[in-house]
Protein backbone atom coordinates (compact mmCIF):
# COMPACT_ATOMS: atom_id res chain seq x y z
CA UNK A 1 0.00 0.00 0.00
CA UNK A 2 1.33 3.21 -1.20
CA UNK A 3 2.22 5.78 1.66
CA UNK A 4 0.76 9.15 1.83
CA UNK A 5 2.23 12.27 3.06
CA UNK A 6 0.61 13.94 5.81
CA UNK A 7 1.10 17.52 5.12
CA UNK A 8 -1.16 20.70 5.07
CA UNK A 9 -2.81 21.87 1.88
CA UNK A 10 -1.21 24.08 -0.41
CA UNK A 11 -2.94 27.19 -2.37
CA UNK A 12 -1.45 26.78 -6.26
CA UNK A 13 -1.40 30.50 -7.57
CA UNK A 14 -1.41 30.62 -11.52
CA UNK A 15 0.66 33.74 -11.65
CA UNK A 16 2.33 36.10 -8.54
CA UNK A 17 1.09 40.02 -9.83
CA UNK A 18 0.56 42.92 -7.83
CA UNK A 19 -2.73 41.36 -6.35
CA UNK A 20 -2.73 40.70 -2.27
CA UNK A 21 -3.67 37.08 -2.28
CA UNK A 22 -2.26 37.09 1.49
CA UNK A 23 -6.40 36.53 2.74
CA UNK A 24 -5.75 32.92 0.27
CA UNK A 25 -3.41 31.59 2.91
CA UNK A 26 -5.96 30.64 5.15
CA UNK A 27 -6.27 27.71 2.96
CA UNK A 28 -2.81 26.58 3.01
CA UNK A 29 0.73 27.68 2.01
CA UNK A 30 0.76 29.53 -1.50
CA UNK A 31 2.71 27.88 -4.35
CA UNK A 32 3.31 30.63 -7.45
CA UNK A 33 3.23 28.49 -10.53
CA UNK A 34 4.42 31.22 -13.19
CA UNK A 35 5.13 35.12 -11.93
CA UNK A 36 4.71 38.12 -14.51
CA UNK A 37 3.71 38.53 -17.87
CA UNK A 38 3.59 34.92 -19.50
CA UNK A 39 3.11 34.68 -23.32
CA UNK A 40 -0.50 33.07 -23.46
CA UNK A 41 0.38 31.58 -26.77
CA UNK A 42 3.78 29.37 -25.34
CA UNK A 43 1.48 26.55 -23.93
CA UNK A 44 3.55 23.84 -24.32
CA UNK A 45 6.35 25.75 -22.51
CA UNK A 46 4.03 26.96 -20.09
CA UNK A 47 2.65 23.34 -19.20
CA UNK A 48 6.29 22.10 -18.87
CA UNK A 49 7.16 24.63 -16.08
CA UNK A 50 3.82 24.19 -14.07
CA UNK A 51 4.07 20.57 -14.05
CA UNK A 52 7.10 20.27 -11.48
CA UNK A 53 6.06 22.36 -9.20
CA UNK A 54 2.29 20.28 -9.04
CA UNK A 55 4.17 16.91 -8.71
CA UNK A 56 3.37 16.83 -5.30
CA UNK A 57 -0.12 17.86 -5.81
CA UNK A 58 -2.74 15.86 -3.25
CA UNK A 59 -6.78 16.29 -3.86
CA UNK A 60 -6.91 18.46 -0.89
CA UNK A 61 -5.12 21.20 -2.21
CA UNK A 62 -6.87 24.11 -3.52
CA UNK A 63 -6.18 26.41 -6.88
CA UNK A 64 -6.96 30.09 -6.71
CA UNK A 65 -8.13 31.39 -9.83
CA UNK A 66 -5.91 34.45 -11.16
CA UNK A 67 -3.60 35.65 -13.73
CA UNK A 68 -3.45 34.32 -17.48
CA UNK A 69 -6.28 31.70 -18.70
CA UNK A 70 -3.97 29.69 -20.15
CA UNK A 71 -1.86 28.75 -16.73
CA UNK A 72 -5.49 28.51 -14.86
CA UNK A 73 -6.71 26.03 -17.66
CA UNK A 74 -3.11 23.79 -16.95
CA UNK A 75 -3.36 24.31 -13.41
CA UNK A 76 -6.94 23.12 -13.49
CA UNK A 77 -6.47 20.10 -16.22
CA UNK A 78 -3.19 18.83 -14.50
CA UNK A 79 -5.23 18.39 -10.60
CA UNK A 80 -8.51 17.31 -12.69
CA UNK A 81 -6.67 14.47 -14.53
CA UNK A 82 -4.83 13.61 -11.52
CA UNK A 83 -7.53 13.58 -9.01
CA UNK A 84 -11.31 14.07 -11.06
CA UNK A 85 -11.93 16.75 -8.44
CA UNK A 86 -10.64 20.87 -8.01
CA UNK A 87 -10.93 22.98 -4.92
CA UNK A 88 -11.15 26.38 -6.56
CA UNK A 89 -10.45 29.52 -4.35
CA UNK A 90 -12.28 32.34 -5.88
CA UNK A 91 -12.33 35.97 -4.41
CA UNK A 92 -15.61 37.34 -3.53
CA UNK A 93 -15.58 41.06 -3.48
CA UNK A 94 -18.34 41.85 -1.22
CA UNK A 95 -16.58 39.79 1.47
CA UNK A 96 -13.37 40.91 0.79
CA UNK A 97 -11.64 37.27 1.08
CA UNK A 98 -11.65 34.12 -0.80
CA UNK A 99 -13.72 31.48 -0.51
CA UNK A 100 -14.06 27.30 -1.75
CA UNK A 101 -15.92 26.29 -4.59
CA UNK A 102 -14.50 22.80 -4.96
CA UNK A 103 -15.68 20.66 -8.20
CA UNK A 104 -15.81 17.15 -8.06
CA UNK A 105 -15.60 15.90 -12.00
CA UNK A 106 -15.37 11.89 -11.28
CA UNK A 107 -15.39 9.55 -8.15
CA UNK A 108 -11.41 8.02 -8.56
CA UNK A 109 -11.76 5.45 -5.71
CA UNK A 110 -13.96 2.66 -7.35
CA UNK A 111 -17.42 4.39 -7.42
CA UNK A 112 -18.95 5.06 -10.76
CA UNK A 113 -19.51 8.57 -11.77
CA UNK A 114 -22.98 9.59 -12.67
CA UNK A 115 -23.32 12.08 -15.27
CA UNK A 116 -25.89 12.55 -17.75
CA UNK A 117 -27.40 9.65 -19.13
CA UNK A 118 -26.66 7.56 -15.86
CA UNK A 119 -28.56 6.53 -12.84
CA UNK A 120 -27.24 6.12 -9.30
CA UNK A 121 -26.68 2.83 -8.06
CA UNK A 122 -29.37 2.08 -5.35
Amino acid sequence: MPRIEMRSPRVYVPNKSHHDFSDASRFGKLVWLTEGTQNRFEINDLYRRIVPLMADAQAMDYLLITGPTTANVIAASILAHRFGRINYLLYNAWEGRYVSKPIVLEQKEGIEHVGPGKKAAG
